[in-house]
């Protein structure tokens, strides 16, 4: 059931968010050509300052998330509904209160943009749909978080798939035909609220046992629900100036034409790994179900098969970046929207070295106790902010990109930590030997195939990208294959990708039978 569950929410998913990465690019391509790119680099600069706000939030959707988790798994009705009371009240009040602090900002944006190549009625046009967007989630969205730990997101994901589809053809429109960011960004904001209405509206058929629970503040101490929030907030917090600042760096030391610039790359790496998640996040509710229904062997041994997984997907994704990324920014955008190579050579790294760890990632989501590693995500902000602001004076983008990959090491740290000693009990030593010896042989094969592909013609088109990408992909399956064709962990996720196989033939054979 597991496996039936994580591949249909894996399938909706990586096929809606295939759609949304190509319309994505083909509507920022259609931007860079039809409206000023530093319209761009604003986006991104309020984007970023708006993620700030999310400190109002307080880590209250992980808290209940992971208590959702584990009444689902024991069908505990009456607690899911205590918990989704909870998460009403308090994202109204969030809402309103998010909403006054983005009134008073409001006053203080000429202190924020000093740049004058954008006109300042923009500039506070951009500001007021930013604000609307994430006002929409603390009243609406909420509602999808059940669905997610139900492991039922292939719900909202059809819902998403057509609003999205008709927001982005707008949004195209919008761009070339009239050449109005009004129309484009409204476009945005109003087909995300149409989408959460309707999730509200088939939650409600979805889940008819849940009503509004009057909740005490003796419920939530109960629950120990300000602890957790309180040891969360230092987890929020240290995650915010990690994520949120870097295009703050670069558009007040650099500029918003290099905000833009790097703008096109998070896009298209932002695509990829959004395409990624989707494809593979209906396992994190399922390890959820497994973690707190299972035993420990059990779970220990599905843990070492998907990081395995996770790691040879993150050599793939390394590897295209490092390869083709540069010539596909060339070829879509010109030559004249290219950061250095260095750069690409850093977002290959940072994907690998995160991407890897995604695994520990979802495994340590699936339990509270916040305040054990909230020391390691401080120790990542406060060392990606000082390192970006100092090295972007020297190396620019690239000095940013190696203060984030910097800070990074300490969030994978504190979570490798966290589920070795609070979930399994065991040494991480044997962890951390596997990992750098995979990455090791990973790194070398990425040099081999970089040196094998460059010594090959392809043509400067869209076709012979397309056969470079795949030429990679096959060098890097067959190098993997003779490499790991006999680690144990290898063995076992060619079982259960044969078992996911079964599982999908014969949902395909039912359908056909019917």
């Amino acid at each position: 059931m597991r496996i039936a569950n994580v591949l249909r929410n894996s399938i909706y998913s990586m096929f809606l968010y295939a759609m949304v990465a190509v319309l994505g690019i083909l509507i920022r391509q259609a931007f860079t050509r039809y409206l000023p790119i530093e319209l761009l680099g604003l986006e991104g600069l309020f984007a970023n300052i708006i993620t700030v706000f999310s400190i109002a939030e307080m880590g209250i959707t992980t808290v209940i998330s992971y208590g959702l988790y584990r009444e689902l798994a024991h069908k505990n009705e009456a607690e899911v509904n205590v918990l989704m009371s909870i998460y009403r009240y308090i994202y109204f009040i969030i809402g309103v209160l998010v909403a006054l602090i983005g009134v008073v900002l409001f006053f203080f944006l000429p202190w924020i943009v000093r740049d004058n190549s954008v006109e300042w009625n923009y500039v506070q046009f951009v500001y007021v749909i930013q604000i609307c967007t994430v006002l929409s989630m603390y009243f609406l969205a909420y509602r999808r978080t059940l669905f997610a730990a139900d492991q039922k997101d292939y719900i909202c994901i059809r819902i998403d798939l057509v609003c999205t589809l008709v927001a982005n053809l707008v949004k195209f429109s919008a761009i070339v035909v009239w050449q109005s960011y009004t129309m484009y960004a409204l476009s945005a904001l109003g087909f995300n609220i149409i989408a959460n209405l309707m999730i509200s509206h088939r939650m409600r058929k979805e889940y008819p046992f849940l009503y509004t629970v009057k909740v005490t503040i003796q419920d939530l101490r109960q629950r120990k629900f300000f602890v957790d929030v309180k040891n969360f907030l230092i987890h929020k917090l240290s995650y915010i100036v990690y994520n949120g600042t870097d295009a703050i760096v670069i558009s007040s030391i650099l500029g918003l034409r290099a905000a833009g610039l790097v703008a096109n790359y998070v896009l298209l790496c932002d695509g990829v790994y959004k395409l990624l998640y989707k494809m593979l996040q209906g396992i994190g509710p399922s390890i959820a179900n497994m973690v707190y229904a299972d035993d420990q062997e059990k779970i220990y041994r599905i843990f070492r098969m998907l990081d395995f997984a996770y790691f040879l997907l993150a050599g793939y994704v390394a590897c295209l970046y490092f390869i083709v990324l540069q010539s596909f920014m060339e070829l879509f955008f010109g030559a004249d929207f290219l950061l250095d190579d260095a750069y690409v050579l850093a977002v290959a790294f940072n994907a690998f070295l995160g991407m890897q760890f995604e695994n520990v990632c979802n495994f340590r989501n699936t339990h509270g106790v916040f305040e054990n590693d909230r020391g390691y995500m401080v120790l990542s902000a406060a060392t990606n902010l000082i390192l970006s602001v100092i090295l972007a004076h020297y190396l620019g983008v690239v000095g940013v990109m190696i203060g984030t990959i910097a800070g990074l090491w300490f969030i994978v740290y504190g979570r490798v930590q966290f589920v070795f000693r609070v979930i399994f009990r065991r040494s991480m030593k044997k962890y951390w030997w596997r990992h750098a010896w995979w990455s090791m042989v990973v790194l070398l094969e990425i040099m081999l195939i970089n040196e094998i592909l460059s010594a090959t013609f392809f043509a400067s088109t869209y076709t012979g990208l397309i056969v470079k990408c795949l030429c990679a992909a096959l060098l890097m399956l067959g190098m993997q294959f003779l490499v790991f064709h006999r680690c144990e962990e290898f063995r076992s996720v060619c079982l259960y990708a044969a078992e996911a196989r079964d599982v999908l033939m014969s949902k395909i054979r039912g359908r056909k039978s019917q």
